[in-house]
């Protein structure tokens, strides 16, 4: 057990890359989820674009850039939080006004992308819940690739 260097690294004022990078990912892949949500309401159908995108002629912007824009979003969260984390020492005593205005912010934005209203679903459950999964793992790829950059020193 290494409890020694871990309590020297927390008092010192440094979190453990691992935790740093474990945040970050959860960060981005909620961002990338919370864009999932508002595109859904958006009419941004993401199983009816996914068949589009597989059908031999549907590839413009209006199929893919939905795709592309969850991946920027878990990178973009990912790799901000990852900045923030790595880069501020602890602790963030200066920082409660700021932390608490941008937590206020963001209830704020999930309440509004929660409260619309959904678009009825064009394909059958699975299906749904499959393409679904597939772009929260294209959100975690992305977070992870920002986390991964952001950490990098």
């Amino acid at each position: 057990m290494n409890t020694g260097k871990a309590q020297e690294e927390l008092a010192g004022g440094a979190l453990a890359p691992i935790l740093v990078w474990a945040v970050a990912l959860s960060c981005g892949v909620l961002a990338a989820l919370a864009l999932q949500i508002y595109l859904g309401a958006a009419g941004f159908d993401l199983a009816t674009l996914w068949h589009n995108l597989a059908s031999a002629g549907g590839r413009d912007l209006r199929t893919t850039g939905p795709w592309w824009a969850i991946a920027g979003a878990g990178f973009l969260g990912g790799g901000a939080v990852a900045a923030a984390l790595g880069r501020l020492p602890l602790p963030w005593q200066r920082f409660r006004l700021l932390r608490w205005a941008i937590g206020a912010l963001l209830v704020l934005l999930l309440a509004w992308i929660g409260d619309s209203e959904p678009a009825p679903a064009a394909v059958g459950a699975g299906a749904e819940v499959g393409v679904r999964l597939a772009a929260l793992g294209l959100g975690a790829i992305g977070a992870g690739i920002g986390a991964a950059l952001a950490l990098r020193r």
